[in-house]
Parts: structure tokens; sequence; C-alpha cells
């Protein structure tokens, strides 16, 4: 996991026996190999160079990218390892869970839900096509005019774009890995008189959720934690 030591906070009790192969952007291709795989399942956005070898070691499937839509590669892992009605079953239940909160929401996804990240060296605002854009967008939140758009996000984001934040409840993240800088620059940001000045931040809609269960985990379970969410900030007044 990109955090956490060395899994997801949230995965922790079903990785146990699981063997760590290196970061997800380095994977140790010895340590793989030593494993005897039946299967390797991967990444093209982030495995391609490793493509040739990792083929020689064992069958190897990729799924094409890491953002947007997070059933598609959950839909082509299920069917990588033969349990596609299984998968199939874990979205309609997924699917029907959304279902009964849009119904509870009602009248709240007219709220424009704004979504920020601060990572070191990075500000980014969250457009449609990323982990959280597409569980709002299933839910039928409104976005603010500048974020509903179908691309990823807006990257090296600069103070002057901080208007572009503004929403009716704006949700923000941060990916810190340890040594602060995130944190650091998510602290000088949200003090900053600009962001102050959002119409948002005087509304007292302004709110701190976890990184990985709203962006870097992109799963079915980080998916059903940020429905949790949802149901805590919008239908349970936090």
């Amino acid at each position: 996991s990109w955090t956490g030591d060395p899994w997801y906070d949230h995965i922790k009790d079903k990785m146990e026996g699981v063997k760590e192969l290196g970061l997800e952007s380095e994977p140790n291709v010895e340590a793989i190999a030593a494993l005897k795989p039946d299967l390797i399942i991967g990444n093209k956005m982030r495995h391609e160079k490793i493509y040739e070898q990792l083929k020689q070691i064992a069958p190897t499937v990729f799924s094409e990218t890491l953002r947007g839509n997070w059933k598609d590669n959950f839909m082509l892992y299920a069917k990588a390892v033969n349990q596609e009605e299984k998968g199939k079953q874990i979205i309609a239940e997924y699917d029907k869970r959304i279902e009964d909160l849009k119904a509870k929401l009602g009248d709240k996804l007219n709220m424009k839900v704004s979504i920020v990240r601060f990572m070191a060296g990075d500000v980014r605002i969250y457009h449609k096509d990323s982990f959280s854009g597409v569980i709002l967008d299933q839910l039928g939140f409104a976005r603010p005019e500048s974020q509903n758009v179908n691309d990823f996000a807006e990257t090296g984001v600069t103070k002057e774009r901080i208007p572009a934040m503004d929403g009716d409840i704006l949700f923000y993240f941060t990916y810190e890995t340890g040594d602060g800088k995130a944190s650091e620059l998510e602290k000088e940001w949200i003090n900053d008189p600009l962001f102050q000045n959002l119409n948002v931040a005087k509304q007292g809609k302004v709110y701190k959720v976890s990184d990985t269960i709203w962006n870097t985990a992109g799963g079915v379970l980080a998916a059903h934690l940020m429905l949790d969410d949802i149901e805590k900030y919008f239908l349970q007044g936090q």
C-alpha cells in the first residue's frame, strides 16, 4: 500500500500471510518470480516497463488505467481469477447501496461538492474521472462548474485558483508519506486568507477526509467506506 505499514488500515485484517512485493510503482520482479505464481495481475499505467519480464514468469493480465471507473478494473480482476459471477454480485450489492443512498439524500444531491487534494509539492482540484468523482457522479451529486468535467484533475494548482475550490461543501484529503511536507502544505493553504474567504469556508462546510479511502486505495472496500462518509456528513450531521 502507498501508505500504511505495509498495508492500508482498512485491509490490514485481510492481508495476513500476504507477501509484500515492494511498492506499486516499483515491484520486486525477483520476489514475484520466487513465489512461482500461476497468474500475475498488473496495471499498464504502473507496470508497462516490466510487462515482458512478468509474462516470462506467469500468464499476466494488465488493466489499462488506474483512474476513473474502478468497477472496470474490479470486473477484469474478477474475470482473471475466474470469479466473474461473484464479482457481479459484489457490484450489484454496491449499486443497490448507491440507489438506497440516493433516495435518502434527496435534495441534498443539489449541493455542489468540491474535492481538493494536498500532496508534497502539488495541490489538485479533482474532477469527475477520479475515484471520488465517479462515486459522487453515480450518486448524482452536483459539482462546481469548473469541476464538472469528464477528466481526472487539475494538477499543479496555484493559489490564484483557490476560488475554483468553492462549492456548497468541500472535502479535502492529504497524501502524507511521513515527512510532514504534505501536512505542512495543507495547513498553509487551509489557513490562507483566500481560502478562508471562500463561501464554503465561511459556512463551515470544509471537511478533511481520508486520502486512502477517498482516493489512493481505489477499490470496492474503499468505495463502501467512502459511502459511509457520505452518510455521516450528509445524513448524520457528522
